[in-house]
């Protein structure tokens, strides 16, 4: 099975403002886990501008272009040096690929990301992906990681989409807000309906929500992966996931691959 699991800044700082390296390493150890098995894994990974304003020591007013991509540019590098570390503690390795939408959206770079992707899944290489924010413009940007997740499942015809964050999954209402909020465990068709439950960002750490994943469990239904979104917070959530257990809310996909 070909999986794809997206993280996104507020899990990987568990809600602060630093990465978690624990965490990390107790993520790192569900994929290598389920690699063993003979499954495919692919990790979307949020965090460069965390790591880069961590590692700079920097905590700016200014909100301006430039800044974002100095941070996600010196970050990234922080970033895959801890992923790469936590693999190898595992004697597995890690390859970065960093993507914008342009490079999705044009014939010869979806090639290349695909021949590229299937290379390293090939060779047992955990392949890591981010968008590429040192660069990307409002115009090629895909402006979140759960979108771009879904994506990179439709590019490779990935079999799950796996996308954790800080809630236990899609609920009637906000939890926080209403305490008769109940969680959804099944939705068989993403219709407007289901995109008015989403709303907001989940936290002011990341650059989503529930929205952004209603989008990609979309995207990824109607190209026939099942999507399941689930908290991060659930010990051996990847692996009970894919061992079939009932966890946050699954999306069916539209149709079944041959």
């Amino acid at each position: 099975m070909r999986i794809v699991v997206k993280v996104g800044t507020s899990t990987l700082t568990q809600g602060g403002k630093k990465l978690v390296q624990k965490y990390m390493l107790e993520l790192t150890r569900q994929l290598v886990f389920l690699q063993s098995l003979g499954h495919e894994v692919i990790l979307v990974s949020s965090g460069a501008m965390a790591a880069g304003r961590e590692l700079l020591g920097l905590t700016p007013v200014d909100q301006s272009l430039p800044l974002k991509q100095m941070f996600a540019a010196t970050g990234q590098v922080e970033l895959m040096q801890i992923w790469s570390k936590l693999f190898l503690l595992h004697e597995v390795h890690v390859g970065q690929i960093l993507l914008t939408k342009a490079d999705l959206s044009d014939e010869k770079g979806r090639l290349n990301a695909k021949e590229t992707l299937n290379c390293l899944l090939q060779h047992k290489i955990v392949p890591i992906i981010n968008e590429n924010d040192s660069v990307s413009t409002e115009e090629i940007r895909v402006g979140d990681n759960d979108n771009l997740a879904a994506l990179v499942v439709d590019l490779i015809g990935s079999d799950l989409l796996i996308l954790l964050t800080d809630q236990q999954g899609l609920y009637t209402a906000d939890p926080r807000l209403d305490s008769n909020a109940t969680l959804i465990p099944l939705v068989t068709c993403i219709d407007d309906s289901i995109f008015s439950l989403a709303k907001g960002p989940s936290t002011n750490c990341g650059t989503g929500g529930m929205i952004t994943k209603i989008e990609a469990a979309k995207i990824a239904t109607d190209s026939g992966t099942l999507t399941v979104i689930a908290s991060s917070a659930i010990p051996n959530v990847l692996i009970d996931i894919c061992d079939g257990k009932k966890i946050g809310t699954s999306f069916l996909p539209k149709f079944k691959k041959a």
